[in-house]
């Protein structure tokens, strides 16, 4: 038994005919005519005395009408509910965000997406590049906020943000108001582990731009390093957003002269799924936090 079947019969009981049942769904008669066949075939019994005035129902149909006017219903309900449900927010999504992005870039846009999608199952992961590739991957999680390079045959990358990588010191540390490479060179230095591809971008760019430093810790923690920072235990290279949510008095933030370094912000998903009106708004919440700050593409 299919839908269309009780469509075709619910209109030939309520117009009393085929020719005018097939006008208003806007099919062929004899195509009408032939599912309502089916339909008597696979429940074993006519439907309809046809007469010359056209059909009447027979005992059967008359029983049937109710039942196939109340599905018929149901369905209709079903997609009205559902887009009422989608419209207002409801179901569920997961999100990954890496660790030098989540503190500082996920609060207010959490605040504002909650507030907007109350009734979202909302799910956040906080985790390492690789975990969170492998998180996409394996369907655990319906998008994830990273940096570049990203690359997976499985994965889709859209790039939605440029920040700018700054120059901290502690506070009072006598420096120009736009420290050069030189500046940087053979200084104390506190750096974020390589475990964190912003630790290996700074490694990158350091190498790249022969700028030696004398460490003096690694940390597998972004607000350890400011904190250190903090203490005079040496300079660092971090991200913008670390320093617009920067509160304290204890350290002093620089651009740094000549080849600015920076990193790429983007959303990575599954190639093969469709994105949910959910993701969708909470992509452009991103994007609209981004864009506050300036690091929109």
């Amino acid at each position: 038994m299919e839908l269309h079947q009780l469509r075709y019969f619910v209109a030939v009981a309520e117009t009393g005919g085929f020719v005018r049942a097939a006008k208003r769904c806007h099919v062929a008669q004899p195509s009408l005519s032939q599912q309502i066949r089916k339909l008597e075939d696979e429940l074993g019994m006519p439907l309809f005395d046809r007469v010359p005035s056209g059909a009447v129902l027979t005992e059967a149909g008359r029983a049937l009408l109710p039942r196939a006017r109340r599905i018929l219903y149901e369905v209709r309900d079903v997609s009205s509910e559902l887009r009422r449900d989608l419209d207002a927010g409801r179901g569920p999504l997961s999100v990954g965000a890496i660790p030098t992005m989540a503190p500082y870039l996920l609060p207010p846009v959490l605040s504002r997406f909650v507030r907007a999608n109350p009734d979202c199952e909302l799910t956040v992961r906080e985790d390492l590049t690789e975990r969170l590739i492998e998180a996409v991957v394996e369907h655990e999680l319906d998008l994830a906020i990273m940096s570049t390079p990203v690359e997976h045959p499985a994965l889709s990358v859209e790039v939605i943000g440029r920040e700018s990588l700054i120059a901290v010191a502690p506070k009072d540390y006598p420096w120009p108001a736009k420290p050069s490479l030189d500046d940087l060179r053979d200084q104390p230095t506190v750096v974020l582990h390589e475990i964190h591809c912003l630790g290996k971008q700074v490694e990158d760019f350091c190498s790249a731009n022969s700028v030696t430093r004398r460490i003096v810790c690694r940390s597998t923690q972004l607000p350890t390093v400011l904190a250190l920072v903090g203490l005079g235990l040496g300079l660092s290279i971090v991200p913008e957003m670390a320093a617009r949510t920067d509160r304290t008095k204890s350290r002093t933030y620089r651009e740094i002269a000549g080849e600015q370094p920076e990193r790429e912000i983007s959303v990575v998903r599954r190639t093969d799924r469709s994105v949910s009106m959910l993701a969708g708004r909470f992509v452009e919440e991103i994007c609209q936090r981004l864009t506050e700050s300036g690091a929109a593409v």
